[in-house]
């Protein structure tokens, strides 16, 4: 039976979580709130500090630096300096600017993972309409690395989840308006991608809900979270079968990752958005510890600012 005990605060969109085998630590993001957590299973410490004015999408550590980050403020991708404990936070340097035509300039960064060889996957999503909907089509997905920027797909709705297999040859990312999975050829050495289709359709599942968080196991199954509806779902992608559903105590299920020492426990973000105009009760926006899973996750990447001899940041 799979254990669901809930840590720390109730924040207003917590996503973006990442386990850090490095400093053995969990990280995630209030996003509205612009603030970065760290969660320390060994010594159940939360800390947290807030890092700007605008949405923070993400903030991912960077290869070998155990207080550098890199992380989405708007539609800016930034490196910034974090010891973990302290509520100070310094803004190093700008990487680059995403979405700059200034028929964008409402859009704002998104879903993001760093992939096996360091690179940062990063998409966007464009502003909300008189309805509090989200305008489709004005979305892009990215990698960044070395400080330089590709666009590899455009005309997305909202971008999210995002998971690369564990023989590093396929891709899957989330479009949440499509609403489903996509996958794609994947060629980590050259940061390209290819032959996309359709993997799978909540439509086509019966499942109910927006897809958003994204992770993958070490069997290759895949782990969604479903937005709207509680659950979290155990995909097959090679057989495009479901193969369980874990409902959660809160409707607004965000990110899901994989973490502690042997990568068996998952963790997953959940919101306190207003539903039909009010605020769910809790513990909706609570972080949540899931044990008993009964297998293991693949790692989480640190992102590569530089080439490893040439890391200062």
């Amino acid at each position: 039976m799979i254990i669901i005990n809930p840590i720390g605060d109730n924040l207003q969109v917590g996503t973006r979580i990442h386990w850090d085998e490095a400093t053995r630590s969990l990280y995630y993001v209030d996003l509205p709130q612009s603030t970065i957590y760290r969660y320390k299973p060994a010594s159940n410490l939360i800390t947290k500090a807030k890092v700007g004015d605008q949405p923070l999408a993400f903030a991912f550590p960077v290869k070998g630096k155990t207080d550098r980050f890199i992380a989405g403020l708007g539609r800016n991708i930034v490196i910034l300096k974090w010891d973990g404990e302290t509520d100070s936070v310094c803004h190093c340097t700008t990487v680059c600017e995403v979405d700059a035509h200034p028929d964008k300039a409402k859009n704002r960064l998104n879903g993001a993972k760093v992939d096996p060889f360091g690179r940062l996957w990063v998409g966007t999503m464009g502003p909300q309409d008189e309805n509090g909907l989200t305008v489709p089509g004005l979305g892009s997905l990215y990698s960044v690395t070395k400080g330089s920027c590709t666009r590899h797909l455009s005309n997305i709705g909202i971008s999210n989840g995002l998971a690369f297999d564990v023989d590093n040859k396929k891709m899957y990312y989330i479009d949440t308006l499509f609403p489903g999975v996509y996958q794609f050829d994947y060629d980590g050495e050259h940061g390209e991608i290819s032959n996309q289709k359709e993997l799978f359709t909540f439509k086509k599942h019966d499942i109910q809900g927006l897809p958003d968080g994204l992770t993958i196991d070490r069997e290759g199954n895949l782990w969604v979270t479903a937005l709207q509806s509680a659950s979290i779902i155990h995909f097959d992608p090679k057989k495009g079968e479901v193969l369980k559903t874990i409902h959660m105590p809160t409707p607004q299920v965000t990110s899901i990752t994989f973490g502690n020492d042997k990568l068996n426990i998952l963790y997953v973000t959940t919101a306190k958005l207003p539903i039909d105009g009010k605020i769910p009760d809790e513990p909706a926006g609570c972080t949540f510890k899931l044990e008993n899973v009964h297998i293991k996750g693949a790692p989480g990447y640190s992102y590569k600012y530089k080439d490893d001899d040439d890391q200062a940041v």
